[in-house]
């Protein structure tokens, strides 16, 4: 019997492990009264990760429409606001959970956005931080204008119509492991420098 339990609570582990929730929030240094909580975004499932691809399947919350409409309420009253994306970790305290920040004014045009999943080796599959970044983004990195159509959310502030179908998004998630060899110390004629022994 207790080797039954023993099972179900191992694969139970396995599973938890293959998936991972992403929680995302907007953050407002210059005024950290108009921050939100992170609420829930997403989640990754690596168990479907094929061992051939980096690729990994990402499923949005129900809510997110809902939930990024509250989000976008305080972008629009300070320009110094960050979209953050969180990967929860189990056992660990929310401040401690591994982010990305983008400027939160790039929401409103965005289409596209990317989330890197970094792991410590190839076969690990425990992520320990992640990148997140917005395709649309300018290469300059600077706030456009937001664009004069636009629609009410549930929070009254103005929003441009398209932001508020953020499931639509084309969201890719990859696995990224160290892939660059250690680098070796050269003299100034490029041959390797051999170590002194101690």
């Amino acid at each position: 019997m207790l080797n039954v339990i023993l099972l179900g609570f191992g694969l139970f582990q396995i599973a938890y492990a293959s998936r991972l929730n992403l929680y995302h929030r907007i953050l407002v240094p210059s005024n950290p009264s108009l921050s939100s909580k992170y609420s829930y975004k997403g989640y990754v499932d690596l168990e479907t990760l094929p061992v051939s691809s980096l690729q990994a399947l990402y499923t949005p919350s129900n809510d997110l429409n809902r939930e990024f409409t509250s989000l976008l309420g305080v972008v629009e009253t300070d320009s110094s606001a960050l979209y953050q994306v969180a990967l929860e970790l189990p056992d660990v305290a929310v401040e401690l959970w591994p982010m990305s920040s983008v400027k939160a004014c790039h929401l409103h045009h965005a289409k596209s956005e990317r989330i890197w999943l970094h792991t410590s080796s190839a076969s690990s599959h425990d992520p320990h931080s992640i990148t997140y970044w917005i395709l649309e983004t300018p290469d300059d990195g600077l706030c456009r204008t937001v664009p004069s159509s636009s629609s009410s959310g549930l929070d009254g502030h103005k929003h441009p119509n398209r932001v508020l179908d953020m499931p639509s998004w084309n969201t890719t998630v990859l696995v990224k492991s160290p892939s660059s060899p250690l680098l070796q110390t050269k003299t100034g004629d490029g041959n390797p420098l051999d170590c002194i022994p101690s």
